[in-house]
């Protein structure tokens, strides 16, 4: 056995490459910007050689990001019935196996990710006045619904028949909790005095929701906040400050 010389370069191991610019891609598709399949991804993302990408995978928060980011533009190219467990994991540069260990399947994941990104439900405005918490609670259903998760709702339900399970889903994981908050807005302005209790329903709660959809069908988005204005100003402060029907009956008996 010859002991290797000391002026006599190791061939255990190759040296490290020399570092280098990864090449624009897109996570999960080809350099033709490939649009068949399930690989579609319109963001470039960075792609590395393999010995690099060994090292790098993403996990934890930053493949869950990205997972969400891959929902969405899946469902901008493919819609929700185009929408693949397979195509959202090869968009977010990861495997399926990774979204099944967290999600059922793509209803569960499409759910999560829309909650996700849409501006965070905490609790209902509490600033006393009964305006200033309803146009904060709009302003909040205006930033929605004009963002990219609330226009992928939108394509959803128009997509899907309302009496599709999912749409159902949608409106219990997704909606409900929002609208809620102005029956709260709306029960603690009837706690202060500020308006009548009977004026605290669902029908009138829905009310400024639903002028604001008219606004996305109507004109499209985005919802301007000049809209927001003219359905407090014109429709519901005069609607909550009017006087009662059973009191208005009683005075004309």
């Amino acid at each position: 056995m010859n002991p290797t010389r000391a002026d006599e370069p190791s061939r255990s191991s190759s040296p490290a490459p020399a570092s280098f610019d990864p090449v624009t891609l897109t996570a999960g598709c080809d350099k033709t910007g490939d649009t068949t399949g399930d690989k579609t991804c319109a963001e470039p993302v960075t792609e590395t050689p393999a010995l690099e990408r060994r090292g790098s995978r993403r996990r934890g928060d930053t493949l869950t990001e990205a997972i969400y980011a891959a929902v969405l533009e899946q469902m901008s190219v493919h819609g929700f019935s185009g929408l693949t467990m397979e195509g959202v994991a090869t968009c977010a540069g990861t495997g399926k196996a990774a979204l099944y260990r967290r999600w059922s399947g793509k209803e569960d994941l499409v759910v999560e990710a829309l909650n996700h990104v849409l501006p965070l439900v905490d609790s209902a405005p509490d600033s006393g006045d009964l305006r200033t918490d309803l146009a904060a609670t709009l302003d909040m259903m205006r930033t929605s619904v004009n963002s990219r998760a609330g226009r992928a709702i939108l394509a959803i339900m128009g997509e899907l028949d309302r009496d599709h399970d999912f749409i159902k889903t949608i409106k219990e994981r997704v909606l409900a909790p929002r609208k809620s908050c102005i029956m709260t807005v709306l029960q603690r302005a009837a706690d202060r005095g500020d308006i009548s209790p009977e004026r605290v329903t669902p029908i009138v709660a829905e009310t400024a929701p639903a002028l604001v959809m008219m606004c996305v069908i109507g004109e499209g988005p985005p919802v301007s906040a000049e809209q927001i204005n003219q359905i407090l100003d014109d429709v519901m402060m005069p609607l909550l400050h009017s006087g009662s029907p059973k009191r208005a009956t009683t005075a004309t008996a």
